[in-house]
């Protein structure tokens, strides 16, 4: 008994001196990794420190980090090291170019754009906050060593255009590709059973897995998008070079746009610069006197570590034992009369983050809305391709409790609002979206992949069972039988209709109508607006701007507004990357391809782990280079 309980102090012992190590050690890591943020996140060296409010001050835009929803300044943490990734948010651009058309200090803006990678309504708002700063009276001139056809559609806004003697272009029209694996499953020996809602001949998501072209339906929806996106960047190139709409057209058609001269003889540049002569020009319209240049995001935070050691300050006790999140349903103000919620990324069920939408996440950022007193008004802005069908409606839900709690309830469409997208959209009192939002989509499929050949004849392995029933269990190692391939139909029909119906109750449609434009079939924001999908076009300041009229909110100021949900602190999110198995797979995979083929990778894998089987989703991202 004695040696017992020697052992049992012993390690009790040894228990407490393990935890009183790692405490301290905890606090040493904090000390030195806050030290570590302060110099990565500040990127500048003491004494380097810009001064924004300087005369003859020019505002260097590069979109060398793309444009996010939301502003962030996240911490990255892997097994590599830390690296600080902060992306400017959409509407803090537009609020710093209206900031910047307002200082006396700011006398114009420098273009710096060789491409703009950003899906068409991001791309439309960005040009439309540079058009209201040139507006103001301030010149903006452009100059790149190359230009695609999105940095020439960004670039056209300025008062002068110019690119490098010997800089390239790439103005040969825009192309939506597919890959196609049918061919790749069936030499692995793979199956694909595809399930997908009633005549929803436009959802395509399941054709790369069934099909080695498009379908005549995917070709008629693909067509449309690119026609009337085409016809955005098309007009906007044109208005602003001042040049005939069809000279795109025949440049494309013809890639007449072969070297830099041919740019200035078809008018969409007004000359070839070297970038010291574009410095000589940029101090000419000075008067003389030599630019201080600031990048956007220099102007924006001129201080990046304001306010971070604040960040800082909190009890680890306090982050180690918090509850789940959600967790209660407390009534408490949350400072402001209007709420906005961003919903992005693809929608899951769970937890989110600042790239997807977790169905608890949102929900409850949309349920502190509805149950604080001091909020009026909620704008739900809107850019995801959808996701899992029952996290959709999970959300979905919420905001009609936020209706029924006598809420003013908005939606403001961002680049893709399109099948779970739209989903959670539908009840809005008033939606808004961007002429070439992608949206609709309003269709569902369900996708389970077998492996029969694979298994057995490739790898040699043999299954045996006992069941309680004769249709238990769905596997890899067969295709489902009648009755599971019956019951999946029924459940994908059902979740179909349910979907139409919401959006007939939230539209003010009938069911029949709604179905006539549903099927799976995607839509630019100025086509759903003409068949009802849509109320107005316009951006999230518009929402907000509406949301705020219809609350009866006057006077309406920046101050009152609220942003959902909260961002995290960078090392409650280290606990949590660290407590997931994700993050060594992350950066294992992340080696040798690129952030955009990883998330989209992540984003299959998602969706094949989830339980959820049955998806409201878009198939496909568009991005204009």
């Amino acid at each position: 008994m004695s040696f017992l309980k020697n052992i049992a102090s012993s390690c009790l012992g040894a228990s407490v001196a393990i935890l009183i190590a790692g405490s301290i050690l905890i606090f040493i890591f904090v000390g030195a990794l806050v030290g570590g943020i302060a110099e990565a996140v500040g990127g500048i060296e003491e004494g380097e420190q810009v001064e924004v409010s300087k005369a003859n001050t020019v505002i260097r835009i590069d979109m060398s980090t793309p444009i996010a929803e939301r502003s962030s300044n996240e911490a990255n943490f892997s097994l590599s090291g830390f690296e600080a990734n902060s992306a400017m948010g959409l509407r803090d651009f537009q609020r710093a170019i209206q900031q910047a058309a307002e200082d006396d200090d700011v006398e114009g803006l420098y273009l710096n754009m060789e491409s703009a990678p950003a899906a068409p309504s991001t791309l439309t708002d960005l040009r439309n906050a540079l058009k209201a700063f040139k507006s103001s009276g301030k010149w903006i001139i452009g100059w790149s060593e190359g230009m695609t056809l999105g940095g020439l559609y960004l670039n056209s806004v300025a008062d002068e255009l110019y690119l490098h003697p010997n800089g390239y272009s790439d103005v040969s029209g825009m192309r939506l590709q597919t890959t196609y694996y049918k061919g790749m499953l069936e030499k692995l020996g793979v199956g694909m059973t595809v399930l997908r809602g009633p005549d929803n001949e436009y959802k395509s998501a399941v054709e790369p897995f069934t099909r080695q072209s498009m379908s005549a339906s995917n070709k008629e929806q693909l067509t449309a998008l690119l026609e009337d996106i085409w016809g955005e960047v098309r007009g906007g190139i044109a208005e602003g070079r001042g040049v005939d709409a069809q000279r795109l057209d025949e440049i494309s058609e013809n890639l007449a746009w072969r070297t830099a001269e041919d740019g200035v003889e078809w008018e969409l540049l007004d000359g070839l610069l070297y970038e010291d002569e574009l410095k000589e020009r940029l101090k000419e319209k000075l008067e003389g006197e030599e630019p201080v240049f600031v990048s956007i995001d220099e102007y924006m935070n001129p201080d990046p570590m304001e306010g971070f050691a604040e960040e800082f300050e909190f009890s680890l006790m306090e982050m180690f034992n918090q509850g789940e999140y959600g967790e209660t349903e407390e009534v408490e103000p949350l400072g402001g009369p209007l709420a906005v919620i961003y919903a992005t990324g693809s929608i899951n069920m769970g937890q989110g983050d600042s790239q997807t939408i977790g169905s608890e996440t949102l929900a409850e950022a949309i349920r502190a809305a509805r149950l604080a007193p001091d909020v009026e008004a909620v704008v739900l802005r809107v850019s995801s391709p959808g996701g899992s069908a029952l996290a959709s409606d999970v959300i979905w839900r919420e905001t009609e409790l936020l209706k029924e709690a006598g809420k003013t309830f908005v939606v403001s469409m961002g680049d893709y609002a399109a099948s779970g997208g739209y989903y959670i959209s539908a009840g809005a009192e008033r939606i808004f979206a961007s002429p070439n939002t992608i949206t609709g989509s309003i269709g569902v499929f369900g996708m389970l992949p077998y492996a029969t050949e694979l298994l057995e004849d490739k790898m040699g392995l043999a299954y045996d069972d006992v069941r309680t029933h004769s249709h238990a269990g769905i596997g890899l190692e067969a295709q489902l039988d009648e009755v599971q391939m019956a019951a999946m139909n029924e459940s994908v029909t059902d979740i179909y209709q349910d979907f139409v119906q919401i959006v007939a109750n939230g539209r003010g449609m009938s069911y029949d109508d709604v179905d006539a434009i549903a099927r799976g079939r995607v839509w630019t924001g100025q086509d759903a607006q003409k068949i009802g999908l849509v109320d107005e076009l316009g951006d999230l300041q518009d929402a907000i701007d509406a949301a705020a009229s219809m609350a009866g909110l006057d006077s309406l100021i920046e101050e009152d507004l609220v942003f959902l949900p909260e961002l995290k602190d960078p090392i409650e999110q280290f606990v949590e990357e660290l407590a997931g198995a994700d993050l060594l797979m992350e950066s294992v995979l992340s080696a040798g391809i690129s952030q955009k083929q990883l998330n989209h990778w992540l984003t299959v894998r998602k969706m094949l782990s989830s339980k959820d089987r049955i998806q409201a989703r878009l198939p496909y991202f568009i991005e204009i280079q």
